[in-house]
C-alpha cells in the first residue's frame, strides 16, 4: 500500500509549473434534489505554457503542480472536489481537500485495465481519497473494480447498454453513479428514472431546454417583491426610503434584512430594529445581493446559486472596469437561476438600454465582458478569445471573484 505522505514527500512533487499560464474551470455536480454536492475542477494549460517539444510525462508533471497549487476552499467551499488524476496523483501525491469535504479523483480512461488497478485504488482510498471511474459501461473489468470505487461516471449519449442496467450494476456494490453531458431535460429525466445519483455540469442548457419543453416558469409573489426592490435599487438616483418601504411589505425580506445587519459580519455597537435604518447601513450593493438571494431562496442549493450569481457579477465588473457591468452579470445569472425569460425580469427591474442590450443580446459596451465570463464558465476558451479577452486573464479574474463572492454569499445566507 502507498504510505501516508509527509511534507517532504510533497516538496519532492513536480514544481515546474511556476509562472505557467492556465485556465481553471469548475462544473457543479448536482444531486437529484438539485443541491450541489461537489464541483469538478479542470485546468487547461495555455499553448505556450510549456515548450512544444516537451514530453507528455513532463507536461503531466507541470499540470500536476498546477493542481497541487489550487486554492480549493475558494473553488468548492465545503463541497466535495473532483480532480482528474494527472501526474503523480495515482501515486498518492494529491492536494488536501477543504475541511468538511472529500477529494475525489477522476481516474484515467482505461484505468480498470491496469494489472495493479485494484491495489492502486485501495492505496488511494487508504489515504482518504475517493475514486471515480470514468466512461463506465459495466464491462467485465470495470465491474471487477467496483468494490474498490466510490463513484462511476456514465455518458448516456454513447452508452450501448440500457442505462438502468448499468446503474444497477454500480449500485449493487454501493457505488454512486454520475452522468455527464446531460444537456436537455429529456436525458435528465431518463437519468433520474434509471437511478443516477447526480449530474455533472450542463445546468444552463437544461434550464433553457426546460423552458422550451414546459414553457417559462411563473414568478412567485415573493420573487415579484424582490424584482420590485431591484427596480428601485437600479435607478440612477436610489431612494433608500422607497426601497425600505418595499422590503417592509414582505415579512421574509424584512426578517432577512434585519438578520443580516445585526449579524456578526457588521459588528454594530447597537441592534438595528427598523428596515429603513438597516438599508442605510447595509448600502445599495449589500441590499441588492440580499434581494437577489431571496429571489432564489426557495431552491435547493440556493447558496451555490447565489455564489455563481455574485461571481459572474464581480467578474463582469472587473473585466469591463464599469460598475454597470456588475448589474449585467448579476441579472443574467439571476435570470438563468429563476428560469424565466429575460424580458420579464428586465422589464420589472427597469434597467437602461445599455444594460438590457448586454443581458439580452450580449451586445454594446458591456456585452463582451458578459460573453467572456459565460464562455469561461462553460470552459469554451475559443469563445472567450472571440469576446476579445485572453482566456488565462479571464480565468485569473474569475478565480479572484469566486473567493470574494463566496465570502459575501456566506454572510448573506448567514
Amino acid at each position: 500500500m502507498t504510505p501516508q505522505l509527509t511534507p517532504s514527500d510533497l516538496e519532492a512533487a513536480p514544481s515546474d509549473a511556476e509562472g505557467a499560464r492556465a485556465t481553471v474551470h469548475r462544473v457543479p455536480i448536482v444531486g437529484a434534489d438539485n443541491a450541489v454536492v461537489g464541483y469538478g475542477i479542470t485546468i487547461t494549460m495555455a499553448p505556450d505554457a510549456v515548450p512544444p517539444a516537451t514530453s507528455r510525462p513532463v507536461r503531466d508533471d507541470v499540470l500536476h503542480s498546477q493542481y497541487l497549487g489550487l486554492d480549493l476552499p475558494s473553488l468548492v467551499a465545503d463541497r466535495d472536489v473532483f480532480l482528474p488524476a494527472v501526474g503523480g496523483m495515482v501515486d498518492g501525491f494529491v492536494p488536501s481537500p477543504p475541511p468538511g469535504s472529500h477529494l475525489v479523483l477522476d481516474l484515467p480512461h482505461g484505468f480498470e485495465l491496469r494489472e495493479d488497478a485494484a491495489r492502486r485504488s485501495d492505496a488511494l482510498r487508504g489515504l482518504g481519497v475517493q475514486l471515480n471511474l470514468q466512461a463506465f459501461a459495466a464491462t467485465p473489468k470495470q465491474v471487477e473494480l467496483l468494490p474498490h470505487l466510490d463513484y462511476v461516471t456514465v455518458d448516456p449519449e454513447v452508452l450501448v447498454q440500457p442505462l438502468d442496467e448499468v446503474v444497477r450494476a454500480a449500485h449493487t456494490h454501493g457505488v454512486r453513479v454520475l452522468a455527464t453531458r446531460v444537456h436537455d431535460v429529456a436525458t435528465q429525466a431518463r437519468c433520474l428514472v434509471a437511478g443516477v445519483d447526480a449530474l455533472r455540469g450542463g445546468m444552463v442548457e437544461r434550464s433553457a431546454s426546460a423552458q422550451e419543453l414546459h414553457g417559462p416558469k411563473v414568478l412567485r409573489p415573493g420573487q415579484l417583491q424582490c424584482l420590485a426592490a431591484l427596480h428601485l435599487l437600479h435607478q440612477p438616483e436610489v431612494d433608500l426610503a422607497e426601497v425600505a418601504e418595499v422590503i417592509d411589505t414582505d415579512p421574509v425580506l424584512t426578517l432577512r434584512v434585519l438578520h443580516l445587519v445585526n449579524s456578526g459580519a457588521f459588528s454594530l455597537m447597537a441592534r438595528v430594529d427598523t428596515v429603513t435604518r438597516a438599508v442605510v447601513l447595509l448600502g445599495i450593493r449589500e441590499v441588492t445581493t440580499l434581494v437577489a438571494a431571496l429571489a432564489i431562496d426557495a431552491r435547493s442549493g440556493a447558496m451555490d446559486s447565489l455564489w455563481l450569481i455574485l461571481a459572474r457579477a464581480l467578474a463582469c465588473e472587473a473585466l469591463a472596469d464599469d460598475p454597470a457591468a456588475y448589474t449585467v452579470g448579476m441579472l443574467s445569472a439571476l435570470i438563468e437561476q429563476l428560469g424565466v425569460p429575460a424580458d420579464v425580469v428586465l422589464e420589472k427591474v427597469g434597467v437602461s438600454d445599455v444594460v438590457g442590450d448586454a443581458v439580452r443580446e450580449r451586445s454594446g459596451d458591456l456585452g463582451p465582458a458578459l460573453r467572456a465570463v459565460v464562455a469561461h464558465e462553460r470552459n469554451d476558451l475559443d469563445a472567450v478569445a472571440d469576446a476579445g479577452f485572453e482566456p488565462a486573464d479571464v480565468s485569473d479574474t474569475y478565480l479572484a471573484c469566486l473567493a470574494d463572492a463566496l465570502e459575501t454569499a456566506r454572510a448573506v445566507e448567514g
